[in-house]
């Protein structure tokens, strides 16, 4: 579940990109979020996983204070988290595979992450999260 309670988000130049939002999202639902441009709709994404910090409420995750995670904390919560941008950001000289499994090089080795070894688990992992999305027919196709 995600929880709002009251979060705003104030730019340092003062502009209120959040003003006390308050919306709860349970566990498999389903969620659009329209509105003009400008309305905060790419502000309360970025919230979620602290690409931008909140700077007043509280924002939840299952049960996890978002704010409260610093370090390693972080990145870890951040890999539980899936966003597509409008801009890919993908490596488009490999696979959609590849692409997918680059998220883990944080926590690899230094020279599993420099050789781009991963272990069968974890091509698994990354093979069920593009079955998930719809796209395994694509994990070997160049991004």
């Amino acid at each position: 579940m995600i929880e709002f309670k009251d979060v705003n988000k104030r730019y340092p130049n003062g502009f209120e990109g959040l003003k006390h939002i308050n919306l709860t999202i349970e566990q498999g639902e389903f969620v659009a979020i329209i509105g003009l441009s400008g309305a905060g709709k790419s502000t309360l994404l970025r919230t979620i996983n602290r690409m931008h910090d909140i700077t007043g409420g509280t924002l939840t995750v299952d049960g996890t204070d978002v704010m409260s995670l610093h370090g390693k904390e972080l990145r870890r919560f951040r890999r539980r988290i899936g966003m597509i941008f409008q801009s890919f950001n993908l490596i488009t000289r490999t696979t959609v595979i590849k692409n997918v499994l680059t998220a883990l090089v944080p926590d690899l080795p230094w020279w599993r992450a420099l050789t781009g070894i991963f272990t069968k688990d974890e091509q698994l992992h990354a093979l069920e999260a593009l079955d998930k999305v719809g796209i395994l027919d694509k994990a070997y196709v160049r991004a």
